[in-house]
């Protein structure tokens, strides 16, 4: 895990100074911002590989700075928050978000949570011997190695869990994927019932490739989960 440039954005200097130092000792190289705008200033000058963001900012709601992140950025984001209730950490995922840790939290389990999140993008970044780096579904064009996704008329602008799920679909057409399924091969762990993740993650990549026509690609099997349809 050398050789990761990691952001944190928090306004507590306690909070990131303890994250820096766990990180630090993990092998990571930490940057630090403490608004939504020094944050966004650094993401414009440098390359991350994965972004740690608090909700409660001085200048912005982290979800919000998250969807500008969104736009441009392709890194995991991890959010650290004491908000806790469902609605916010749902809005959290729906806003591009890929993965939420509650405050006050074990340093160790921050890292663990970093460095599973950044062997996730390697791995399915990672092509498999013979693989085709360029795939064509319909007017799909998923460029692999770069993890873009493009229609006839624009980039579609996915974050690394909505292009993993894409890919899994796009590699088992037609068949029905369950929400258990799904969360195995994407965060490479058991789902233990949580259905809630996935279900917002597909609902951000349906709307994103079905905008113009809903069902197009992603369709809903009651109860079941979902099949991607390649015809």
């Amino acid at each position: 895990m050398n050789n990761y440039d990691i952001l944190v954005v928090d306004d507590d200097p306690d909070i990131t100074e303890i994250i820096a130092l766990y990180l630090n000792n993990a092998g990571f190289r930490v940057h630090k911002a403490a608004n939504g705008a020094e944050a966004l200033a650094q993401i414009r000058q440098r390359t991350f590989h994965l972004i740690i963001l608090d909700i409660m900012l001085p200048d912005n709601d982290g979800t919000e700075l998250c969807e500008q992140i969104r736009r441009f950025v392709f890194c995991p984001i991890l959010f650290v928050s004491c908000m806790d209730d469902e609605e916010h950490i749902l809005r959290a995922l729906r806003v591009g978000g890929d993965d939420y840790i509650r405050k006050p939290f074990y340093p160790k389990e921050l890292v663990a949570r970093v460095e599973t999140n950044l062997r996730r993008v390697e791995l399915d970044r990672t092509p498999s011997t013979g693989a085709c780096h360029t795939m064509i579904v319909r007017d799909l064009v998923i460029d692999v190695k770069k993890a873009a996704v493009y229609t006839s008329q624009s980039e579609v602008l996915l974050s690394p869990i909505e292009f993993n799920i894409l890919m899994l679909m796009v590699k088992r057409p037609r068949e029905i994927l369950s929400y258990a399924d799904i969360y195995e091969h994407v965060w490479h762990s058991s789902s233990i019932g949580d259905t809630r993740t996935v279900m917002v993650h597909v609902s951000n990549l349906r709307k994103k490739l079905d905008e113009r026509n809903p069902g197009k690609y992603i369709k809903t099997a009651k109860r079941q989960g979902y099949v991607f349809s390649d015809i």
